[in-house]
């Protein structure tokens, strides 16, 4: 949004807030809209980074271009590392679900798309169970990819790399390359029938040579990890590398009448990324993944059916038994709108089918197949009372195959808008499947009989304002409280187990402000909160595993006959504490500062200097992980 005129502002549009597209302005719930403009101008490097840009977020980077991402989340409660990422967020691609319910969470650099492809990226705070799912109970983020709109032929080609300041100094000569290569190609045949191509391909390499030794509780250099662990070549083979990754995907668009419209999207991605994960012997671990599929959407008058299927293999910790998967996952929903006055109904149902078969049984134990089945159904009314005043009710019902009960997700919610102002509130109750790590060291995650749903109960009123033509504010307070399965284990045998629950309860404001000057454009946003395991513990103290304050700001301008762009960004957030099986790690404040500076040569062809972690503050953002450093990249950009 900040890249856009102050007026712009009322043109934007947002789907996720309440499954139906609608002004950004108009949403009944915590919403941003990250666009295009504003991806590009920042320099972020991945999808994942571009999520900074987002008030309430909090993203931390365990390696170089590996993040985790936390909707007004704790980060680790306690507990082993396979199970302190987050596993109670969204995120989808076209409607198409990107959940990977083995891992019970989204395995980031697996997705086939990059930032090239991104028309907008629309990220709810608000819980979204009842639109979305129930691995949504803190939140959705919904990418949007970019539609070709006209019938020229274009070619865009963006590439950068450069040095990445090691962790032990900030000199540039002992560094590694890293770089990312994008481009795409597009075409109409007709007014009706529109084509787009595109591919990313990135290698990021760590910031040093050291591991984290679990059992001693320090890092070693490279060179000494078979003292430790005999079979580093096999589980840790590259010890240089961070992430590679690459994407190929074909979009089309047809379009034979104003009522009626198909887009497709074939993909394929191959990835691997040495992150956060193992209990074993070293902290990191390398994860390999190889997928391709199809995803399908059709608007006929007020229907909209989305069908999607993906399949591939999947090695979650390399070189340990019991990792490595073939998997499928198909899912399809149809929907409905009904007008009438005041009143608009939206109903739909559909099922979602994610099945896994080991290819390396370990032992009897262990299951080898994995099956997660979804059915669902849910509906929403929207009442126009008065011309200004909305309310909005959605229900929503979820079956699934292994457990009897019906969960069952509700929201209601209101806004009013006052001239300039728009007021509104929200409450929303979301049950979830709780996905559980049936042994110790077990990868997997799966649905279980007898064990109750993850809830959530949230609270929100918000406040959104023009002040003038070039300012516009925003303040969102809410509360949360949040009732979650976190492990349940046979500790012995198949009859011996421990059902583990916990709770959390939180309470905050995320404010931002958007200001529009000349050729300036800036932008700061914040979050306060606080986080504990119940009420009054919220009342007396807090929960050290979240920061009580988190966010950022940008800076932009644009000058010199439109040729020049200067972007300046920060991200920072207070000091937390992660609670492992290991012990606390805490992980200090942090001012992250980030700087893209790009210059138009010729036309639509631009060159630019891409820095990030400007000051190179070298410092850990995830417990056991690397330290992050200064990336210095230059790059072009091209257009045909």
């Amino acid at each position: 949004m900040l890249y856009k005129k102050a007026k712009g502002l009322q043109k934007e549009k947002i789907y996720s807030a309440s499954r139906m597209l609608e002004s950004f302005t108009d949403a009944p719930v915590s919403a941003t809209v990250i666009s295009s403009q504003t991806i590009e101008k920042t320099g972020v490097t991945n999808i994942t980074e571009a999520l900074r840009l987002a008030p309430g977020l909090l993203v931390q980077q365990k390696t170089n271009g590996n993040y985790e991402v936390h909707i007004r989340q704790s980060n680790s409660l306690g507990g082993l590392m396979q199970d302190v990422h987050n596993q109670q967020i969204l995120l989808l691609i076209d409607h198409m679900p990107q959940y990977d319910y083995l891992f019970g969470g989204i395995t980031w650099e697996t997705l086939p798309i990059d930032i090239q492809d991104v028309e907008r990226i629309e990220v709810i705070r608000t819980p979204s169970v009842v639109f979305f799912g129930g691995m949504a109970i803190n939140g959705v983020i919904h990418i949007f990819t970019r539609e070709q709109q006209d019938n020229e032929l274009k070619i865009n080609l963006n590439s950068q790399a450069g040095v990445m300041s090691t962790a032990d100094s900030p000199s540039l000569a002992n560094s590694n390359l890293s770089g990312s290569h994008r481009g795409d190609l597009s075409f109409g045949l007709s007014d009706k029938l529109r084509f787009r191509l595109s591919g990313n391909y990135h290698f990021m390499n760590r910031s040093q040579d050291e591991f984290f030794l679990l059992s001693e509780n320090r890092y070693i250099v490279s060179d000494s990890l078979w003292f430790f662990k005999q079979n580093v070549p096999q589980t840790n083979l590259n010890t240089t590398l961070a992430r590679e990754n690459l994407g190929v995907n074909v979009f089309t668009f047809y379009k034979p009448s104003k009522k009626v419209s198909t887009s497709a999207q074939l993909f394929f991605q191959q990835s691997q990324a040495q992150t956060i994960y193992t209990d074993d012997t070293l902290a990191l671990a390398h994860r390999e993944s190889k997928s391709y599929g199809i995803n399908l959407n059709t608007h006929f008058h007020k229907f909209h059916l989305n069908m999607s299927h993906h399949e591939g293999e999947k090695d979650y910790a390399l070189g340990y038994s019991g990792n490595n998967f073939n998997f499928s996952q198909t899912q399809a929903s149809l929907n409905h709108r009904f007008h009438y006055k005041a009143v608009d109904l939206h109903s739909g149902g559909g099922f979602l089918s994610s099945a896994a078969t080991s290819t390396t049984p370990v032992d009897s134990i262990r299951p080898t197949q994995h099956q997660f089945v979804n059915y669902y159904t849910f509906l929403k009314a929207n009442f126009n009372i008065l011309p200004k005043w909305r309310i909005m009710a959605s229900v929503r019902g979820d079956k699934y195959e292994q457990i009897t009960p019906i969960y069952l997700s509700y929201q209601l919610s209101t806004s009013l808008k006052l001239n300039q102002h728009l007021i509104r509130g929200a409450y929303t109750y979301n049950e979830g499947a709780a996905l559980i790590r049936q042994l110790h060291q077990q990868t997997t995650r799966s649905v279980l009989p007898g064990i109750n749903p993850n809830k959530s109960q949230s609270f929100e009123l918000g406040w959104t304002a023009k002040i003038v033509s070039n300012i516009n504010t925003s303040i969102t307070t809410f509360y949360s409280n949040l009732d979650f399965n976190t492990v349940y284990q046979p500790m012995v045998n198949q009859g011996d187990t421990q059902n583990y629950r916990s709770t959390l309860v939180q309470a905050g404001t995320t404010a931002q402000l958007q200001a529009w000057f000349n050729k300036f454009q800036l932008e700061g946003f914040i979050t306060l909160q606080r986080s504990a395991k119940t009420l009054g513990e919220l009342q007396s103290g807090y929960l050290q595993s979240t920061p009580q304050f988190y966010g950022g700001f940008q800076l932009n301008y644009a000058g010199f006959l439109s040729k020049l762009n200067v972007n300046i960004q920060g991200h920072f957030y207070e000091g937390y504490q992660f609670n492992t099986t290991y012990g606390q790690v805490y992980i200090p404040t942090r001012m992250l500062l980030n700087s893209k500076i790009s210059y138009k040569v010729w036309q639509k062809h631009s060159v630019f200097i891409n820095v990030r972690n400007l000051l190179n503050s070298a410092q850990q953002e995830y417990a056991f992980a690397d330290t992050i450093s200064g990336l210095y990249l230059l790059g072009v950009n091209i257009n045909l």
